[in-house]
């Protein structure tokens, strides 16, 4: 049985983000994900909206670590080489009530210590996005408003905790927790050991949680839905536009994406665990929502809906659950993150790291500390001369596989050998964006198929979309090759 200082469980960007913090010191570290990819659950179905912290309830956990997290992407972003772009964006209000709604998340974020807000009205709020709705009156301005492609920071973080000896297992849910002189986790690749142990496990920490014999607690899903527009046909927004919040959710909002794409996002509905489908209603709501503030919206063309959930504590709904376990010893909880999340992920790994050393793990600097081998940038962002010398390099990125997207097989196949590789269809399209185009992969996905098959080493019909028994092919009829 192969025995760890620190078990992680749950390899989604908030646990990435605590073992990249952890590998700076002499630890042995390993991340339990149940899923075949990290980043694979509420990480991929977020916005990926950095938001710089005027929302959350001054005074809470969530305040605190909203606004450490967002001061810290920028840094990260230039060390580690993933997506960022900083946008700003608005909370818009159409009367005198909305204003004072307004003024009340102003002197929020002053009490939290957000930077550069400013409460705007006029020809400033339109000047900053053209598309706004022109019977808008006020906005709260956040300058330093962000957004970030949230699968890919999960990557860049596990690849750059691995390059400093943290290990990673995927296709591992954990399915027991027993207690001896450590902490065994039974999974369904084996028993492991670990004499910390922290439960980042999102929608199923309260599982975790009573497997281990921890505190009884129920997470809830709050399931949002999401919409993304082809980005070359439609508005091209400038920053995200927030309505006035609700005390469940920062309503429909209307945002920009790296890419460029124009998406709604999102509905805030109670409902069963790993729901995981759209709805009627839902949609509705969002399109209807959106019109409000940006009537253009209708000229734009959906190409994409899907939804997310994040994990709401029932007892702490309105604040993250982030502290030791009362009844154990050496077991962080590390739940109940819903929004800001992403936003505050940097800041919980520092966090969460200050409390093991607190519950006594020895914190020993690794000497051997490696910096980061920085993300790729994607072929279509070359410059005609680096994507040339690319090619010269390797020919495989002069065979264009995604026409959408600009993505080439020689990007495809990076995708699949990187430390923290595509094992699926579904990992090569968050790491390459084949497949994120207009098309949806209709032109794509028989060629990203072809090339995972011929990477793993099996059939094309075993290549799956995501997990076991996702596979679009199935078997050959006749003739195949």
């Amino acid at each position: 049985m192969k025995e760890y200082d620190v078990g992680i469980i749950g390899g989604g960007i908030v646990g990435c983000a605590i073992a990249r913090e952890l590998s700076k010191y002499k630890l042995r570290i390993a991340v339990f994900e149940e899923k075949a990819d990290i980043g694979a659950g509420a990480t991929r179905g977020n916005g990926g909206f950095i938001h710089c912290g005027y929302d959350p309830e001054p005074g809470t956990l969530k305040a605190k670590l909203n606004v450490q997290g967002s001061a810290m992407y920028p840094a990260l972003a230039e060390e580690l080489g993933f997506p960022y772009q900083k946008t700003g964006a608005m909370v818009v209000g159409f009367d005198e009530r909305d204003l004072s709604y307004i003024e009340k998340l102003y002197e929020k974020g002053q009490k939290n210590g957000v930077p550069n807000l400013e409460i705007i009205s006029g020809q400033r709020i339109f000047q900053l996005e053209p598309h706004a709705d022109r019977n808008i009156k006020y906005a709260l301005y956040a300058p330093d408003a962000a957004v970030t492609e949230p699968y890919l920071t999960s990557i860049a973080f596990m690849e750059h905790a691995m390059k400093n000896g943290a290990e990673l297992f995927r296709s591992c849910g954990v399915k027991g927790i027993t207690t001896s002189d450590m902490y065994i986790l039974h999974t369904e690749k084996g028993e492991y050991g670990a004499r910390f142990v922290v439960n980042a496990a999102g929608i199923k920490g309260d599982e975790i949680s009573a497997m281990a014999g921890a505190e009884a607690f129920r997470l809830l899903s709050r399931h949002g839905e999401l919409i993304i527009f082809d980005k070359k046909y439609g508005i091209h927004m400038n920053m995200s536009l927030f309505p006035i919040p609700t005390p469940e959710s920062k309503g429909i909002t209307i945002g920009t994406k790296i890419s460029g794409n124009p998406s709604l996002g999102s509905t805030s509905v109670l409902m069963e665990k790993e729901f995981g489908e759209n709805t009627r209603k839902g949609i509705h709501e969002l399109l209807k929502g959106a019109e409000r503030s940006v009537p253009d919206i209708g000229s734009c063309k959906v190409i994409r809906m899907f939804s997310g959930e994040r994990a709401v504590m029932e007892q702490s709904p309105h604040d993250f659950y982030i502290r030791p376990s009362e009844k154990i010893k050496h077991f962080i909880q590390v739940v109940g993150i819903q929004s800001p999340g992403v936003a505050s992920a940097p800041a919980i790994a520092v966090y969460v790291t200050n409390l093991l050393k607190e519950q006594g793990l020895e914190l020993i600097r690794n000497e051997n500390y490696c910096l980061p081998t920085k993300m790729s940038r994607r072929f279509a962002d070359l410059t005609q001369e680096e994507q040339e010398e690319k090619i010269r390099s390797n020919p495989a990125f002069g065979r264009m596989v995604c026409r959408c997207e600009m993505v080439t097989e020689g990007e495809i196949l990076e995708a699949f050998r990187r430390p923290v590789g595509a094992v699926n269809i579904g990992g090569i399209k968050r790491r390459t964006r084949a497949g994120m185009g207009r098309c949806q992969g209709g032109f794509c996905q028989q060629k990203v198929i072809e090339l995972l098959a011929r990477e793993l080493g099996v059939e094309p019909w075993q290549v799956m979309m995501e997990e076991d028994g996702s596979n679009p092919l199935i078997f050959v009829l006749k003739g195949g090759d």
